[in-house]
């Protein structure tokens, strides 16, 4: 028997993409992102060239850290956590149901067990179908991990589904420093690990409660931004109201328990980008655009090249696996203490048209004292972000004149040089 609800859900309308925050704006048509091609799926298949293929499938890295900490890097798969979390089975849903009788009260329940088993932050959203894989990209079985059968639409998904949970993991801020180095790589790779632990505990907590789930069919940054847990920046990460940019995101949890949503948030990152620039002008691919906003796939956002960012991957991984610089350089990305708390609020709680008498100030001050690389040497376990290991154990002597991100070095005057070319030219 089909209920007035259930009847209700099939003939629902979906409203227009909800708000999403300051940071980004929806101007036109919003399509769903077709998973398969993403990045990774998209280099997976060699479409990306032979090095970026043969950096994914054929690389073992020379930090034996580095090998534990993701699969394609270790010399056997077995070793890495990763392989076990994402090849577990689905558990089954209890068929004892715990009854809901308040969604708040079980929305604060949730987020204090998220927490608990590892998340940093959480969020809830209402799921919108635009927020989803494009349909036909994985099975209606609830476990997301893609089949031959059973496919089904975004749009029932959201039906089925209609709360979206999100959680965010912050690695180490003083690692997250040693960005371009085998140290930040450690603090990135074993973020990533924690987060995908804390997802997959979460989902089984959910099912043992007795409510269905769904993983891997959202796309991370849409739902962030509505579960209120930051702001998109320039750079395109997620920035956040406590860590900055310093956060992983992973896929967020589909399901239906009933909970509350929250909302979006606004701490000024749509204010701080349009003077800052840090970002983009330390990027060492320049993958980051110094100009205004462009229109993406129907979303006003600043254009990011991900291709030209991705492709450095290959050139570099004897020396480090992940760049993080517009993360480490991020103003946002302070250490979670009272100064940082009070700089932030500051231009949260200023009237939108007087932000600008903020952030300037706020600009200026960031790079008095913490300086416009953010350049800080770094020391943890037997790694010196200040020196070279070289493939051979040895390490290499100390070059100041090269900073202490070999084999690249930020120049914040590039585009000044480009400048200067092009008026000489003239």
């Amino acid at each position: 028997m089909v209920t007035k609800d259930e009847e209700r859900k099939e003939d629902a309308v979906w409203e227009p993409v909800p708000y999403l925050g300051r940071s980004v704006r929806v101007v036109g048509d919003w399509v769903s992102v077709d998973a398969a091609q993403t990045p990774h799926e998209k280099n997976k298949r060699g479409e990306l060239g032979k090095p970026l293929h043969n950096w994914y499938f054929n690389r073992t890295s020379r930090d034996p850290l580095g090998r534990i900490a993701t699969a394609n890097a270790s010399a056997d798969r077995r070793n890495a956590i990763e392989s076990h979390i994402g090849g577990a089975p689905r558990g089954k849903i209890n068929p004892e149901r715990t009854e809901v009788a308040d969604p708040k009260v079980m929305t604060e329940h949730i987020k204090r067990v998220a927490k608990h088993l590892g998340a940093s932050d959480v969020g809830i959203m209402r799921v919108h179908p635009s927020f989803l894989y494009k349909e036909g990209r994985y099975p209606d079985d609830g476990s997301g991990v893609g089949g031959p059968s059973g496919m089904v639409s975004a749009e029932e998904t959201a039906r089925r589904f209609p709360y979206a949970i999100a959680c965010v993991y912050a690695w180490d801020y003083d690692m997250g420093r040693a960005h371009r180095h085998r140290i930040g790589d450690a603090a990135y790779h074993f973020g990533a690990e924690s987060l995908r632990s804390t997802y997959a505990n979460l989902a089984g907590y959910i099912r043992e409660l007795g409510y269905g789930v769904a993983t891997r069919v959202a796309t991370p940054m849409p739902v962030a931004l509505g579960a209120g847990l930051g702001e998109i920046g320039r750079h395109g990460m997620l920035i956040t109201e406590k860590f900055g940019a310093r956060v992983h995101l992973g896929d967020p949890i589909l399901t239906d328990l009933p909970l509350v949503p929250d909302e979006p948030i606004d701490i000024g990152v749509e204010d701080f980008c349009k003077v800052c620039r840090k970002c983009a002008n330390t990027c060492p691919t320049n993958s980051i655009s110094t100009e205004g906003k462009g229109v993406v796939n129907g979303v006003e956002k600043y254009k990011i090249n991900w291709e030209t960012c991705y492709r450095l991957r290959p050139h570099v991984m004897e020396y480090w696996d992940i760049c993080m610089t517009c993360v480490a350089v991020c103003p946002y990305t302070k250490p979670d203490v009272w100064w940082r708390t009070v700089a932030v609020r500051s231009i949260k709680w200023t009237p939108i048209p007087l932000r600008g008498l903020v952030t300037r100030p706020m600009k200026w001050i960031d790079d008095r004292f913490w300086g416009k690389l953010g350049r800080k040497r770094v020391q943890w376990m037997s790694h010196d972000s200040g020196r070279l290991k070289l493939p051979d154990g040895t390490v290499m002597p100390e070059e100041p004149e090269r900073g202490y991100y070999y084999p690249l070095k930020e120049n914040t005057r590039r585009f000044d040089i480009l400048k200067e070319k092009l008026k000489s030219k003239a």
